[in-house]
């Protein structure tokens, strides 16, 4: 699952992701997540140093990104904004 971390540069990264901060623009909600145990689907993150990380993001504008994120507060929130079509990312956040 999930341990993401924050490329400095674009071509080190897997995956281009802006940050949005209306849930209606995003691709994914994604809850942040204290340890590495508790990151046990795509969107729960933990945020980890670049030799734990399995997945290391560059975060972009919109106009670059290849997913868009919005943070929430709770797991009740978190999930895929449209569950009935895969995106096309979606294989990258295992």
């Amino acid at each position: 699952m999930p341990r993401i971390y924050e490329s400095p540069t674009m071509g080190d990264a897997h995956i281009r992701v802006a940050l949005v901060s209306d849930l209606g623009q995003a691709d994914l909600l994604v809850h942040r997540v204290g340890s590495w145990g508790l990151a046990t689907r795509p969107w729960l993150w933990y945020m980890a140093p670049k030799q734990d990380a399995n997945l290391y993001v560059y975060f972009c504008s919109l106009g670059m990104a290849q997913l868009t994120v919005c943070y929430v507060d709770t797991y009740g929130q978190a999930g895929w904004v449209n569950k009935q079509q895969r995106h096309p990312v979606a294989h990258l956040l295992r």
